[in-house]
Order: structure tokens, then sequence, then C-alpha cells
């Protein structure tokens, strides 16, 4: 996080820990809330040769991206596995990619294995962009002009899934922003309730246990629209487009509820059915309220399934939802 921006967090009586993390002291929910988000860093991609880079490197199709739209999509490695998902945007001549800070230096260790030749330049941006978020109820959105539709852009802010918004631009423009919304009533809020926001809609960040073990059709990638099956040959392609053109995978993402007492084994929890067969994995959990909202990859059967159980102590049962998508 930017030092200047995290210098104006604490003038909102943020408070940073050891680790950097930063907590707002009597944080209580709000209808209108900002989110400081330091689990997403920026990767800024340019040169000449930065659009045919990216077309051979990433799932979406680079050429259908405008400044009016971003694509939620994945880099993958050779055998179709995901490195890390994504966000990519437009920004002028340039491409900004926002993904997870764990995952920053891999990804850009593995895009540099590519450039060979090509006139690209990969820069950590982190220093020069913000990335914060924002929700509001409808009235405020009307006010404030924010897109409608998801994925797409419009005054700095872009949509996502679940109605909230990520505001990507440079510091001084962030922390004017912030202070003009903090005048209207906006109140800062912890980051982990934007990664709850995040989780219910169905966004899957990777982190690095998670990092190459899934295809992108088991994130979802395919129905967030994150995936050309048109635009020809990427790293890690062919696997992709086997997939899709033999029938869908036999794994995808799901949300799924559990108690908040639950103790999970580790962060990579396996679910288990009513046989005891394991089914699936905890990609991430978020706890929210009294519950536990967990995402996970599970085979498509297990909709099917009469009972769901985590293969921890207790074999504590998980119940699907919906996602949350307006």
């Amino acid at each position: 996080m930017n030092q200047n921006f995290a210098d104006f967090l604490a003038a909102q009586h943020g408070v940073f820990s050891e680790n950097g993390q930063i907590q707002f002291p009597a944080n209580t929910a709000c209808e209108n809330a900002l989110y400081p988000i330091s689990h997403l860093s920026a990767l800024k991609v340019s040169g000449t040769d930065a659009e045919q880079f990216l077309q051979g490197q990433l799932t979406c199709n680079i050429k259908e991206l405008t400044e009016q739209n971003s694509f939620f999509a994945g880099f993958c490695n050779a055998k179709g596995r995901v490195i890390s998902t994504l966000l990519i945007l437009k920004e002028g001549d340039s491409f900004l990619i926002i993904l997870p800070t764990l995952l920053l230096e891999k990804v850009t260790n593995k895009l540099k294995m590519y450039v060979l030749r090509s006139k690209v330049e990969l820069q950590n941006a982190s220093d020069e962009f913000c990335v914060s978020g924002l929700r509001c109820a409808n009235e405020m959105a009307m006010r404030l002009s924010l897109p409608k539709t998801d994925f797409c852009r419009h005054q700095h802010f872009l949509k996502l899934p679940n109605a909230h918004y990520l505001l990507i631009t440079g510091v001084a423009e962030t922390t004017k922003l912030w202070s003009e919304l903090m005048e209207q009533g906006f109140q800062p809020q912890n980051p982990e309730q934007w990664q709850g926001l995040d989780l219910n809609a169905g966004l899957a960040w990777l982190d690095q246990a998670s990092s190459e073990e899934y295809i992108p059709q088991m994130l979802n990638l395919d129905k967030l629209g994150g995936i050309s099956f048109s635009k020809g040959c990427y790293t890690g392609q062919e696997v992709v487009a086997r997939t899709h053109y033999l029938g869908k995978a036999k794994r995808e993402l799901f949300l799924a509820e559990t108690a908040a007492e639950v103790i999970f084994a580790d962060d990579n929890a396996t679910v288990i059915d009513e046989t005891g067969q394991a089914i699936g994995q905890v990609l991430s959990r978020y706890l929210d309220g009294n519950v536990y909202k967990i995402l996970v990859v599970l085979q498509t059967s297990a909709v099917e399934a009469t009972e769901l159980k985590l293969n921890n102590l207790k074999q504590d049962k998980i119940s699907l939802i919906p996602f949350t998508t307006a």
C-alpha cells in the first residue's frame, strides 16, 4: 500500500498491525461504506507489444477490452491450471492487472518468462495506484452515476457482482475521492468485509496454496465472462478448450455456509459427501455474523448429495446457497 494513502487512512483513525493489516476502531456496519484493499495489488503492463503479449497469456480476449469494461480472467500455466485469477483493465496505451498481493511476484516472474524479445514492460504499480472499494445504497449509486453492468467502468469505478465497486486511481485522486465521499456520509470499513462481498459474489481470488490447482472453469471464470473460446492460442488454452468442447468441467465453484463454531482443519479443508468420499476443497472462507460463508470447489454432482460435510474432527455439515449477484 502506498505510504501516503496509509498515512491518510491513519488520519481516519485506521490502526495498522505489524503485518500491515488495517482496522478501524468501533467499526460498525453501515449502508455507505469505503474499504481499503491491501490484499490486491496492481501490475502495469506497457509497451508497443503489450496487447499482443497479454492476448497470448490470459484467458479473456484482450482485443475486446476498452477503458469502459474489464474482465475477471485467469493466467494459466501450460497445463491449463490457473496461476492467478485477476482483473484486467485498459489504461490508455497500457494495461493494469489487479491480482492478489501474495501472487504478485510469482505472476510477474512467470510473465517475464514469455516476454522474450517482445516490447513489453512489467511494473509493480502498487505504489502508483491505490485499490479501494465502495458499497452503497441504490439511491447513492444513482447519485454517483455508478456503472450498472458487472465489470463495466465509469468515472473511476468498476462494478463487480453483488453490487460493490472497485476504485482504482492514483494516490492523490483516491484521497480526494475518499474525502469527498466521507463528507457525503461514507464511512471507512475493515477490509475483511470487502473480502466477504467478493466471496458472496463468487469471485475466487487465489493464494499460494490454491495457485496452479484448478482449471478456469472450476473457478467459474467462464460463467463470469472471463474466458474466450474463439480468440485463439494462449498459455494453457488447449486444456481449457478441450474441457469446454468435450463437456462441462467435472468440478465448479459453489457458495456454502456452515456454523460459526466450526473449526477448520486447515486453509484447504476437504469436503466429503454422506459416504465419506472426498468431493472437493474449501477455497476461502469469511465469518459473516453467526455463519461462515465458504467458497468450495466441488464435483458438479455434489448438488445431488444428501449431505455435505467438512472432513474435520466433527465432520461439520455445510449447506450450498446461491451466490449474491444483485
